[in-house]
């Protein structure tokens, strides 16, 4: 390598002498709102912690039914969100968890689209996040990133008492689900998750829908 010739600049804001990661949120939209989202939160590394496929079927390993039962536990702890469809994998858990400050038996489409009008451009059926705007998602008293750094921190505790090395990785990735028509094909790809496993394997968790 010549280290004469002109290298590469990291133009992004430092932080303690650390380059800034930007946010996978998206701007301006509190993740506090009534919506629906659809969750993905990957073991650190990727690791097999959760079990393995076998012939399309999810077997859990004793830490994959940590994960599993903990997830049910969330809206004991969050009388502002329930769950839904959700699938534990491998090395990933997906997940459509509903916020509703008002109604918590069913999403609003009507009332999601009202939010979104109000707060973002929709550009699809499913938003993705971006750069935290005006709205920090860690601000919210029952915000969604709230819901699930008490998930995660929950199962590290409890995973710890019986296997030391578990761990996630950092962040998590969401969308928001615009509408019944979103929700229905997000139900069906965490159902089909298990099945299609052998081919996605390699993909990662979370990319577009």
């Amino acid at each position: 390598m010549n280290h004469d010739e002109p290298q590469p600049q990291n133009n992004k804001p430092k932080y303690k002498g650390k380059y800034r990661v930007d946010s996978t949120r998206l701007p301006a939209w509190s993740y506090a709102s009534n919506a629906g989202y659809f969750v993905t939160i990957c073991t650190d590394g990727k690791k097999y912690f959760f079990g393995e496929v076998v012939q399309g079927e999810m077997q859990r390993s004793p830490i994959g039914e940590i994960a599993h039962k903990l997830w049910y536990e969330i809206p004991n702890h969050f009388s502002n969100c329930q769950i839904d469809s959700f699938c534990v994998m491998p090395n990933h858990i997906h997940g459509i968890l509903v916020i509703n400050q008002i109604q918590k038996d069913a999403i609003n489409p009507q009332k999601q689209e009202e939010d979104a009008m109000n707060r973002v451009s929709t550009r699809g059926d499913i938003q993705r996040g971006g750069v935290t705007g005006l709205f920090n998602p860690m601000l919210s008293k029952n915000s969604l990133s709230k819901i699930i750094r008490w998930y995660k921190g929950r199962c590290t505790f409890e995973i710890n008492q019986i296997y030391q090395g578990f761990g996630w990785q950092e962040r998590f990735h969401d969308n928001i689900i615009r509408n019944e028509f979103a929700l229905d094909q997000i139900r069906q790809y965490i159902i089909n998750n298990p099945i299609n496993w052998e081919s996605d394997r390699e993909q990662p968790p979370h990319r577009p829908l």
